[in-house]
């Protein structure tokens, strides 16, 4: 062993080696002297508007009911049962699902009555190096999703690395691969871009994208801006009004090719705005949204004791001359057991599991 790192010492014992080794230990401690933070992820870079005020990812239609058992908390295992009628969504009228997670693995599986099925299973490799998988296969599909993703959480800069349905079995690599990154440059600003790569058949020549993002944070306000390919531009605001209000405002605008509009030398812009508010009270969340569409939607999520919980959606589309109901009903049932180890679990601060 000795012989063998005498004999490859020549690449660390030079001079050049020692002006790098320097440099990159002098560019490290500056940027810890920045004090810099973690900037999240490229796909969450508008999370504050889009995944926490707006309706996008909440609202539904129809009736729904949801029961859920939780049987540990440390580790976590739960199961549920979804039911659901009159919606307009890909919702099946029953759904089971069982959930484990710990600081280091997280599994979820969800099985419809329609045929689907879908599960997720992450691996948390250290602090910082989590992997993701998940699958997904649809009832009267033809091809199923398989999604694979490995994320890297830095001190001030995060990197990862997608991949959509991977092969090799047509004689060379086919699929959609995505890498990103995201850098603090002060902070409150952070920089990244996101890089794609995809080809569907060994037939077809791959295509590449690449797309720029920015992120500038404040103590009350956070601005985002994506430049996308194909002339995609993506623009969110999130402010915090006070304790318990939040607004938010999101923009997307196409540049879209048009050859009539090419002929007088502009191409054509669609685009739709969407402003929310989100108001938290004591028992209960308020959202609102208004959209250039000419959409108004709301949501109201309401606990009425610890284990029930009711959510009202509704949304009335102006341009189209169309409403939308939704009401759901969530049952979370657990024993003393659980409560007290949920509280034992946030006051020690353990690491939740890598969702």
């Amino acid at each position: 062993m000795a012989d063998l790192s005498s004999a490859f010492s020549f690449l660390t014992d030079n001079s050049f080696a020692a002006v790098a080794k320097d440099a990159y230990n002098s560019f490290s401690e500056r940027r810890e002297a920045l004090g810099l933070s973690n900037p999240g992820t490229v796909d969450n870079i508008a999370r504050e508007v889009q995944k926490e005020v707006l309706l996008s990812n909440f609202m539904f239609t129809g009736l729904r009911a949801d029961l859920t058992k939780a049987f540990s908390m440390s580790p976590l295992f739960r199961v549920s049962h979804a039911f659901a009628m009159g919606s307009s969504g890909n919702l099946p009228p029953y759904a089971f699902s069982a959930m484990y997670g710990s600081p280091r693995v997280f599994t979820q599986g969800n099985f419809g009555s329609d045929g689907s099925l879908a599960a997720v299973g992450n691996y948390r490799w250290s602090p910082k190096f989590v992997t993701k998988a998940n699958t997904q296969i649809m009832a009267g599909a033809t091809q199923g999703l398989l999604q694979l993703d490995n994320d890297y959480t830095g001190d001030d800069f995060s990197a990862s690395i997608k991949a959509f349905n991977p092969s090799l079995l047509d004689g060379g690599l086919t699929g959609i691969f995505v890498g990103s990154y995201l850098q603090s440059i002060t902070p409150g600003l952070a920089l990244g871009f996101e890089a794609i790569w995809q080809r569907q058949g060994m037939s077809t020549r791959p295509e590449t994208a690449l797309s720029y993002c920015g992120r500038y944070k404040t103590s009350d306000w956070i601005a985002s801006a994506q430049l996308q390919a194909q002339g995609v531009f993506a623009a969110s605001y999130w402010r915090k009004l006070s304790e318990r209000v939040e607004a938010g405002v999101d923009m997307n605008l196409q540049f879209a090719p048009n050859p009539a509009a090419a002929l007088m030398g502009a191409p054509s812009k669609d685009g739709t705005t969407s402003i929310g508010a989100k108001y938290d009270f004591r028992a209960s969340s308020f959202r609102a949204q208004v959209d250039s569409t000419g959409k108004v939607s709301c949501l109201l999520e309401k606990r009425i004791a610890m284990p029930i919980a009711l959510t009202f959606a509704g949304e009335i589309d102006h341009a189209k001359q169309s409403a939308k109901l939704g009401l759901a009903v969530s049952l979370e049932i657990a024993g003393e057991e659980m409560l007290e180890q949920q509280e034992k679990i946030e006051a020690q601060g353990m690491v939740p599991p890598p969702f």
